[in-house]
This record gives structure tokens, sequence and C-alpha cells, in this order.
């Protein structure tokens, strides 16, 4: 068997197939400042000292909950249903979202999919587990483990891990308001979600910049039909163009742990910076540190490339 072939086979990828034919950004198109309040930087974005961070971290979070729980406690249609307060994992949300929003479990993609695939899987599992009434009612917290052992896998499967989404999934087992509410849950969950990540735009983009990217680092749209000028002909600079200056800056996870991979599998034992790529050999050593040298030097070679177009 291929080795590439057998690598790819064990290390599954759900992102290598959905991503040739998803589309690629266009928030670089918007005027501004919707733009900026989506995260697009025209130049390279240099974070405010920690001292600034702090009070926009505590502003944020604070806005964030109440919004979610102002909707979920006065909004009429919302609480006919009674549903919790606030939805604990929100809580673990908002850390990653106002504080550490560079990270990769802190992007729109993980928060709202991360949660909504957690909260469909967490009450799939309880629904099965009330098939019998008497052993939910005695091992809940069986049907909550087996919801969040569940719920992790199947964001690891579709590149959402966003760790908050365990506790969503417990819940749907392990919290009685949210129990009686059951599928209603799942709307109620991607609503929040939402909510929070609005909440992250407007007030993460007065001073930093969020999000890393909408979808992932990656380049996608490989299938889809080429970008054409309007006198039909293509641009062959539209590609860099499209991919806004978050999405060039990658995070550590796909810049390392997926490049490794692939360096491995084609034998390559070099450091190779492209402007959508980035290529290390295993055994390097790479630290944080010296991953953001590296990510500094591609977005240079993205921003020549553009000034040359």
């Amino acid at each position: 068997m291929d080795g590439s072939y057998l690598h790819e086979l064990l290390n599954f990828d759900l992102d290598r197939y959905l991503n040739p034919y998803i589309a690629r950004s266009r928030v670089h198109a918007f005027p501004q400042p919707f733009r900026h309040f989506l995260g697009y930087r025209s130049k390279s974005h240099i974070e405010p000292p920690a001292v600034v961070k702090w009070p926009l971290t505590f502003i944020s979070t604070l806005a964030g909950l109440c919004l979610v729980a102002g909707v979920f406690n006065y909004g009429s249609a919302i609480a006919a249903l009674h549903p919790p307060v606030l939805i604990a994992s929100f809580g673990a949300s908002a850390i990653l979202e106002y504080n550490t929003i560079r990270s990769p479990l802190a992007q729109p993609r993980n928060i709202i999919v991360g949660h909504a695939l957690s909260a469909v899987v967490g009450v799939g599992v309880s629904k099965l587990f009330q098939l019998n009434p008497t052993f939910f009612a005695n091992y809940s917290w069986v049907s909550a483990a087996v919801g969040c052992a569940c719920a992790s896998v199947v964001m690891s499967m579709t590149n959402t891990v966003h760790p908050p989404g365990g506790a969503t999934a417990v819940l749907a087992s392990a919290e009685t308001t949210v129990v009686h509410l059951g599928w209603i849950f799942v709307p109620l969950i991607i609503l929040a979600s939402a909510l929070m990540t609005t909440v992250a735009c407007l007030f993460n983009n007065t001073l930093r910049q969020y999000p890393v990217c909408w979808w992932t680092p990656e380049d996608v749209g490989s299938k889809l039909g080429k970008e054409v000028q309007k006198d039909g002909k293509r641009d062959p600079n539209e590609l860099e163009r499209q991919v806004s200056e978050t999405d060039s800056e990658r995070t550590l996870r796909h810049a390392h742990s997926r490049s490794v991979g692939e360096a491995d599998a084609l034998g390559v034992h070099e450091v190779r910076i492209l402007p959508n790529k980035m290529q290390l050999p295993s055994g390097l050593g790479i630290t944080e540190g010296e991953m953001a040298v590296l990510q500094t030097l591609q977005y240079r070679l993205r921003m020549c490339n553009e000034g040359s177009a």
C-alpha cells in the first residue's frame, strides 16, 4: 500500500475532502467598518498590551453572557420553554471567545458547530437512555458520560473541537430542565453560540482581531469555479486577494501538526514556507515562539506576492 495513502487513511481529515468545495472568504470585499468587525485587516495586526486586554476581556465576557441570559429569560418565545437561566457551558466558551481569541478552539466554526454537534449528540444519547426510564433515572450520569465521550469524538472527526461542547453534551442528560427540553435544546444552543460570536466580533475587534479564520486557515475552494474579472478573463491573483490576513496567520495546530504529517508522508526533510502552505519535518522541535517567527515570514511572503500583483 502506498505510504501517503496509508497516512491519509490512518489520519482521516474531513477537511481534506470538504475544503475544496467550501467557498473562499469574501470578507475583504465588505465595506468598512463591516470587514473590520469581521476580523479583516489590510495590515499585520499588533496585539495591545495585556493591561489593555484585561478590561476588554471583562467587558466583552460580561456583555456576551448577559446577552444570552437576557434573551433566554426575557425573550417571550424562548422564556416560554423554561430554559436554564444560563447554559453553564457558555461560561467556558466565554473564556475562549473573549480571552484566548487566537486559539483554534475559539474560532466561530469551532464554537457554533462544535456546540451544535455536541447538543445533537448529547440529546440523542439522552433519548436512547430514556428508552429505559428506570435506568435513566438512576444512572443519568452514565448517559452524561457517554454523551460527552461521543461528542468529543464527533468534534474531533469534524475538526470542530470546542472543549465547552463537552459540557453541552453532559447537560443534555444531567440537567433536568435540559432533559425536559429535548431536541429544543439544539436550536437554543445554536442561537446562544451565534449571539456569543456576534459579541466577540463587536468587542474583540475594537482593539484586537477576531476571528483568526471563519472556517479554516487552510486553502479552500479548489473544486469550485474560478473567479473571473468583469471582462470574463480569470484574474490570476484572485486567490491571494480573497484570503484575508487573518486566514494567512497559521495557527500552531494547523501549521505544525498537519504540515508535519504532510512533510513526513512526502519524505520532506526541510522547512518549506509558501504563501498558503507550510511544511515542517517531524522531530524538528519547533517551539511556539519559533512557529510565530515562521508565521511572520509566511505573512511577509504573502504581502510581497500581493504587492507585485
